[in-house]
C-alpha cells in the first residue's frame, strides 16, 4: 500500500507542472543586424514516453523524413507564439537539471527564418528546415534562459543522438524566461 501511495504522489507532482506558460524577450542576430521580440510558449502537457519513443525510433530507422512523419502524427501538446504566428508543439519534454528543469520543445513547422536572404530570390535554400527547436533551463519558480533554432533540421548523429542544423547563423537567445 505505501508503494502505491508514493507512486500516486509522484504522478500528482508531475501533473502539477502542466499546463504552464513561459514568456521571454528574445534577441536574434545575423550578419546584417539584430532583431528583438517576445515569445510565448504554452505547454498543455508533456509528450508521453510512447510518442517520444516512436519519434526517436523513426529518426533512428527512417532518418529525418521518418522523424517528421512521426512528429506530425503525434498529438499537439501546446504551441509557440511570436506576434501573430502560432506554431503547434508536438514534442515537449522536461528533465531534471542542476538548476531546476531542462525543457526541450519541437514544433511541427518553423517559427520563422532568420538570415540567409530572401528564400524566393536566390538566398539560402529553406528546403528541409521543417521544425523549430526550443530549449529552456528554468529554476523552481519557472525563471531562466533559453535558446531557439527558429527553423531547423535534425539528423541522427550515428551514436543514438541527434545533430541540430540551425537555418540561422546562431541560435535565438531567450534572455529572461519566466512563467
Amino acid at each position: 500500500m505505501p508503494a502505491i501511495l508514493i507512486a500516486l504522489g509522484l504522478i500528482a507532482l508531475a501533473a502539477q507542472s502542466v499546463p504552464e506558460t513561459f514568456t521571454s524577450p528574445f534577441e536574434a542576430r545575423t550578419a546584417a543586424g539584430s532583431a528583438t521580440g517576445s515569445i510565448r510558449i504554452q505547454i498543455d502537457r508533456y509528450t508521453p514516453e510512447i510518442h517520444r519513443t516512436a519519434m526517436t525510433d523513426a529518426m533512428r530507422f527512417g532518418g529525418y523524413a521518418g522523424f517528421l512523419r512521426a512528429l506530425r502524427e503525434a498529438p499537439v501538446v501546446g504551441h509557440v507564439e511570436i506576434a501573430e504566428v502560432k506554431v503547434p508543439i508536438r514534442w515537449a519534454r522536461e528533465e531534471p537539471a542542476s538548476s531546476g528543469r531542462a525543457i526541450s520543445i519541437v514544433t511541427e513547422a518553423p517559427v520563422f527564418f532568420l538570415g540567409g536572404g530572401r528564400g524566393d530570390t536566390g538566398g539560402k535554400p529553406r528546403s528541409g528546415f521543417e521544425v523549430a527547436l526550443v530549449q529552456l533551463t528554468v529554476d523552481a519558480s519557472g525563471r531562466g534562459t533559453g535558446t531557439m533554432a527558429a527553423a531547423a533540421r535534425i539528423k541522427p548523429d550515428g551514436k543514438g543522438g541527434v545533430v541540430l542544423e540551425d537555418y540561422a547563423d546562431e541560435p535565438v537567445k531567450l534572455t529572461s524566461v519566466h512563467k
